[in-house]
């Protein structure tokens, strides 16, 4: 019993850790090209957290799509937009969000229009008294328009 106790605190302070894609949301256009404003939510936890990187990139979906199960975007990360720190502030004007930063990016100008692509999100963290790795992978779908 103890040993469930264990394993499932560690699940739950590495599950605390957890990056969000807040924008842009899910199913949002975007045109080649294009500069995106990417904000990336880290909400607070009660464990201790080292940020080590935080890496923005942009790869075709698979024929069957971006929502298909068997899709893993750690597994081709495609164009690299950013590479660098990941540095999470509160945010200023509203209580209650959790701390984020912006990047900004350019959408690869080699991108089809009507392609679905995903904007993918890679995290690495030191967490815990320890402290133990941690690393995470989210993205949210975008769909690849003619620019304005």
């Amino acid at each position: 019993m103890k040993y469930f106790a264990v394993v499932a605190a560690l699940a739950a302070s590495a599950l605390a850790q957890t990056i969000a894609i807040a924008s842009p949301a899910a199913n949002s256009t975007v045109y080649p090209g294009q500069w995106l404003t990417v904000e990336v939510d880290k909400p607070n936890s009660l464990s201790a957290s080292i940020e080590v990187a935080l890496v923005l990139s942009m790869a075709p979906c698979p024929p069957a799509g971006c929502t298909d199960p068997s899709y893993d975007p750690a597994a081709r990360l495609g164009a690299i937009l950013y590479n660098g720190p990941f540095s999470p502030v509160l945010h200023p004007e509203a209580s209650g969000r959790p701390p984020y930063e912006d990047f900004s990016v350019q959408v690869p100008s080699a991108f089809v229009v009507g392609e679905q692509v995903a904007l993918i999100a890679t995290h690495a963290a030191m967490i815990g008294a320890g402290p133990e790795p941690f690393m995470e992978t989210k993205f949210v779908p975008l769909t690849v328009v003619s620019g304005p």
